[in-house]
């Protein structure tokens, strides 16, 4: 999010990284008091929980001690060409109205090159005019950027996913143009302004502030339109290329007309050779609706929180107020954040103090004393920057997320939920299934090993009935999981949504290729469930001693992953004999027949979840 305000003592722009921005001016404050609930004491733990009392809180935290400050002038522009040029171009560009100007001819030439490509150009030359015409929107994006931030974001996986997605998404499409010069339009008006998009967090113009939400939606329907057009076949002059290897001749391309006309399935096994092919331009497709998906959900949360980053989003930290195991905490003196001698700074830190103050006061319940003793601070390099402001300096502050606080308890569970608030029977069967739980976690691993081998036949395959096993231990981290965290963490669109969704088609995928074999399906629905309950809503187990004993998630993560990865290379390079190839979805859309194989289906939606997988270990 952004805010801006001046330096000098009349105001200071402070945003969230995941928040709401606010804009505090010097002077008088006020503060109001507000009376809180108390978690119980461990005396009446007994009866609260018996009276479906609330047993302790769980505080989300965002991380106070790095405030991000930048110069609101110091763009790329000014790292490229130094302030000198940088006061001289921004002249030029306000004084002829080349911002507007540029932005009207980049959203012109973006819509003028889908259409062209349904029509049969005979001088490809022509398709240069857009392309050179989208030229001036991503400049003037790309010159308004924080330097800074864009390293941040750079170490991003949000950003690092988007833009690989859309990267392949265009080579994919440019090879299909034979790399003649419609590739250029598709680079330079559609391809760089996707990627400045995705760097939208680190803009300091105040006119794409005002304009977000407009262009994002405009993104939005140019991205589904032009995947609409490619598979439906409108596009003119253009190979359908398909890469092919087997373990017999290794990797070539060919077309698809010649692929077809010598296979008729997307997995042929001759003998001991093994052949995958895939459609580039179905891929492509695949990987540009991630794309707009996230760009669809910026255009969401620009319209309804407009001033939240996109991308700049930290994690939250989990600690217990109250409960039974009351930790004790030894008392540090609050340190304010150390104030530098420019007056624009001494303002700005008692922004941030208010800032934390409003933060506390309006909570639903105490604060955490790890929290409190934390104050708002400066890094080094923002101090820098607000030493060196001048009296006319704008400056936008990045803050850490509304910090939110959320009770637990027997009512609060997952089951109590499902069994319309009954807490005294949800209690009693959660803490059944906690004090045997070794019950349903051995059985589990087992029936997992069973599954496994029976994919590949050695043993029977009806025996992958076996996997069910795994319910009973996922289905109890299931019953204690808390419904207000578990609201939270499916309205999460980008990092609950897309894996959940693709998942599922995968696991749908790979159950069609058996033929819907009672036993695989079993199998595959509990994997769905396992992945959903343990992995996207692992952050919903507010139970207190998950939280107090916890340590990391990586092996958890690890299991997944391992799992998940065995499973999609047992199936994808043959080594389940049921798993068929020639289970094919086919349908007419537009001016193209597409058939899909349900194994490609699986590999090309199973990946997402791996690679999420991957960042959930890294991070």
């Amino acid at each position: 999010g952004t805010g801006t305000g001046t330096g000098t003592g009349t105001g200071t722009g402070t945003a969230t990284s995941a928040g709401s921005a606010t804009v505090t001016a010097g002077g008088d404050s006020s503060s109001s008091t507000k009376t809180s609930p108390t978690p119980v004491e461990e005396g009446e733990e007994e009866e609260a929980e018996e009276d479906g009392k609330d047993t302790h809180f769980v505080s989300f935290e965002g991380d106070r001690s790095r405030v991000v400050v930048i110069d609101k002038k110091a763009t790329v522009l000014r790292w490229l060409l130094g302030k000198a040029w940088q006061s001289w171009h921004n002249k030029v560009w306000a004084a002829y109205q080349l911002t507007p100007i540029c932005t009207v001819l980049g959203a012109v030439s973006t819509v003028a090159c889908f259409v062209a490509y349904t029509c049969f150009v005979r001088d490809k030359r022509l398709f240069l005019i857009p392309g050179i015409a989208g030229v001036g929107n991503w400049y003037n994006m790309l010159t308004s950027r924080s330097p800074r931030v864009i390293r941040i974001l750079a170490k991003d996986f949000d950003m690092l996913f988007n833009i690989g997605n859309m990267t392949v998404s265009v080579c994919f499409l440019s090879a299909s143009f034979g790399w003649d010069e419609r590739t250029v339009p598709v680079v330079l008006a559609v391809m760089m302004n996707a990627f400045l998009i995705v760097l939208g967090d680190a803009t300091c113009s105040d006119f794409e502030n005002r304009i977000r939400s407009i262009f994002l939606i405009f993104t939005t329907l140019m991205c589904f339109s032009g995947m609409v057009m490619d598979l439906g076949g409108l596009y003119s002059d253009v190979e359908n290329i398909v890469w092919v290897f087997n373990t017999r001749d290794g990797f070539h391309a060919t077309t698809a007309e010649a692929w077809e006309a010598t296979n008729s399935t997307a997995l042929a096994d001759d003998g001991n050779t093994i052949t995958l092919h895939t459609y580039l331009r179905s891929v492509g497709n695949t990987r540009v609706l991630f794309f707009a998906v996230f760009i669809a959900t910026a255009a969401w949360a620009s319209i309804y929180h407009p001033t939240e980053c996109a991308i700049l989003k930290n994690a939250a930290r989990r600690s217990v107020i109250g409960g039974a195991q009351e930790e004790e905490v030894v008392e540090v003196p609050s340190t304010a954040a150390g104030t530098v001698p420019h007056e624009g700074s001494q303002e700005l830190q008692y922004s941030l103090s208010t800032y934390q103050a409003e933060q506390e006061d309006t909570e639903e319940a105490p604060v955490s004393q790890q929290l409190n003793d934390e104050r708002m601070a400066l890094d080094a390099e923002s101090e820098a920057t607000v030493n060196g402001l001048g009296d006319d300096d704008e400056v936008i502050a990045f803050m850490p997320a509304e910090e939110i606080i959320i009770p637990d308890g027997p009512k609060r569970s997952m089951l109590c939920f499902l069994l319309c608030g009954n807490h005294c029977v949800a209690k009693r069967v959660n803490d059944f299934a906690e004090e045997h739980k070794a019950w349903g976690g051995i059985p589990g691993f087992i029936g997992f090993i069973i599954f496994l081998v029976a994919l590949t036949e050695v043993i029977p395959l009806n025996l992958t009935w076996v996997s069910v096993l795994l319910l009973p231990d996922t289905t109890r981290d299931f019953f204690k999981l808390n419904t207000h965290a578990v609201k939270l963490c499916i309205s999460e669109p980008f990092d609950f949504m897309v894996p959940f969704a693709t998942l599922t088609v995968g696991l749908i995928g790979g159950m069609a290729s058996f033929d819907f074999h009672p036993g695989c399906c079993a199998g595959f629905i509990c994997f769905d469930f396992f992945f959903i309950t343990d992995i996207l809503l692992s952050d919903a187990d507010l139970t207190e001693s998950v939280i107090r004993e916890a340590g990391s998630n990586v092996p958890i993560y690890m299991i997944a992953f391992i799992t998940f990865g065995s499973i999609y290379a047992m199936i994808v390079f043959g080594a389940c004999p049921s798993a068929s190839s020639q289970h094919q979805l086919s349908f007419t859309f537009f001016n193209s027949h597409v058939k899909i194989s349900f194994i490609s289906m699986f590999a090309r939606f199973m990946t997402t979840p791996l690679i999420f997988l991957a960042k959930f270990i890294f991070k």
